[in-house]
Formats: structure tokens, C-alpha cells, sequence
């Protein structure tokens, strides 16, 4: 029960704008487990099962949080913003754990990078007539999710929301358990599915590469770019007293909450 409401709360983290669930992953002692597993889940068959566990868990939340994530960025954009900030501030705690000083430079030129990315982007709603280009975009969109879903501190759907295919995508999501909706959007669903697949396989590879040469300069690298999706998140709130001091006692609220979380899971 509890491998399935850890799966729970990183389904949160995939839906949340700007929250990476590896992230959450990393604080409820999940993320390594769960990349081994999935390097071996076809040799041992209790890798197998705690997969099975945690991605029963995702899927429930994406498909029963999904509408309401979506309902409140629509009628409560800052507040919520606020309040998954303060999630993922309160979850890096295990991450600070495994950076080193002496590559604090690797911290900031991330967090640039992707500030910097977020300001030439434009995070609107595309539309794609073009058939291949249209394929190519939600294949794209695809991979970025899964290659944000396994490294640590990059955010899919604030990645998404930069390339303009967070809603479409979100409304896939919500509707997981609508198979109706999921035939008539086979054309968009497909095409992600597949970049999804090509990224977590590439992705994979790479994590073990990453950890295993470059172990301290890879987790200053996932320290910067969390803080980036911090900023690109609070970068779209619109800002009032009243949205900044609600907004304020969401994020200690949040932060609070996901700190106490962990001790329990």
C-alpha cells in the first residue's frame, strides 16, 4: 500500500506545472529503486511487482487529480502556482544532499539555461495544420515529458507549458479513463506515446551514464534546473497584495506539508 501512495503523490508531481515527479521520487526514496527496476524488471520479477505498484499509483492520480489540477490553474492560476512551488522547494531537501560546492558553477548555468529558454519561448497553444509537422510536434512533446519524467529536477509539464502543448496534453491526462475521448485524439496520443517510449529508453541510458561518471556535477546540474522551474513557474503568476500574501501562505503551507510527508513514507 504504501509503494502505491508513493506512486500517488509522484502522479501529483507529473500533473503539477513546474513540479518534477522525479523529484518527488528522489524525497520518498523511490527515484533509484524505481530506475533499477526498470533496467531490470524482466530479469527479476519483484522489480516487476513494485513497478506495477508505483505506476498504479500514478495512473490514479493523473486520472482522478487530473480535472482538478486543470480547474484550479484555470480559476486559481497564482494561488496554485504558489502552492506547488512550495512542493517542490520542500522536496529538494534529498537533492542538496548529493551536491558539492566546488560545482556550484554547473547550479547556476543551468538555472540560465533554462530561465533563458522560458524567456524566447512562447508558452501559448500552437496550432499545426501540417500532418508531419503536427506528428512531430506531439513526438517532440513526447520526449521531452519522458526524458523530464526520469532526470531529476526538470519539470515535464513546465516544459510542456514552454513548447505549448501543456493543455492538450493535460486534457489526455484527465481523460486517461475516457477511452471515447482518448480514440477521437488518437492522432495526438499516439505520436506522444511513441516520443515518450524513444525518450525514456534514450533517457534511461543516459541517467546511468550520468551517475555513474559524473555523479556530484550531474545532481548540481538537476539543483539548477529545479530552482529554474521555480522561477519559470512565479515568472506567469499575476501579482496583487492579495496574490502575494496568499499566495506566500500557500507555499509555506506546501512546504511544510511535503517536509512532514517524508517522514512518513
Amino acid at each position: 500500500m504504501k509503494d502505491i501512495l508513493k506512486g500517488l503523490l509522484i502522479g501529483l508531481g507529473k500533473i503539477m506545472p513546474g513540479v518534477s515527479g522525479s523529484v518527488i521520487a528522489i524525497s520518498l526514496g523511490v527515484y533509484e529503486k524505481a530506475i533499477s527496476a526498470l533496467n531490470n524488471f524482466y530479469k527479476n520479477k519483484d522489480d516487476l511487482i513494485y513497478l506495477i505498484k508505483i505506476l498504479l499509483g500514478i495512473l490514479i492520480s493523473i486520472a482522478f487529480m487530473g480535472k482538478v489540477i486543470i480547474y484550479l490553474l484555470t480559476r486559481y492560476y497564482s494561488y496554485t502556482i504558489f502552492l506547488f512551488a512550495g512542493l517542490i522547494l520542500g522536496s529538494s531537501s534529498d537533492i542538496k544532499q548529493h551536491v558539492k560546492k566546488k560545482y556550484w558553477y554547473l547550479s547556476i548555468i543551468s538555472f540560465i539555461i533554462i530561465v533563458v529558454f522560458s524567456f524566447i519561448s512562447n508558452p501559448n497553444s500552437v496550432v499545426i495544420k501540417d500532418n508531419t509537422i503536427y506528428f512531430l510536434y506531439y513526438f517532440f512533446s513526447g520526449f521531452v515529458d519522458a526524458i523530464a519524467t526520469v532526470i531529476p529536477g526538470i519539470s515535464g509539464t513546465a516544459l510542456l507549458m514552454l513548447l505549448g502543448s501543456y493543455k492538450d496534453v493535460a486534457s489526455i491526462f484527465s481523460n486517461i479513463l475516457n477511452f471515447s475521448f482518448l480514440i477521437n485524439h488518437i492522432s495526438m496520443l499516439l505520436p506522444f506515446i511513441f516520443g515518450m517510449l524513444f525518450g525514456l529508453f534514450l533517457s534511461l541510458k543516459l541517467v546511468n551514464i550520468l551517475f555513474r561518471k559524473c555523479y556530484y556535477q550531474t545532481y548540481n546540474i538537476i539543483l539548477g534546473l529545479l530552482y529554474g522551474s521555480v522561477f519559470i513557474m512565479l515568472k506567469t503568476c499575476s501579482y496583487n497584495f492579495s496574490s502575494i500574501l496568499i499566495g506566500l501562505l500557500l507555499f509555506i503551507f506546501s512546504f511544510i506539508f511535503i517536509k512532514k510527508i517524508n517522514h512518513f513514507l
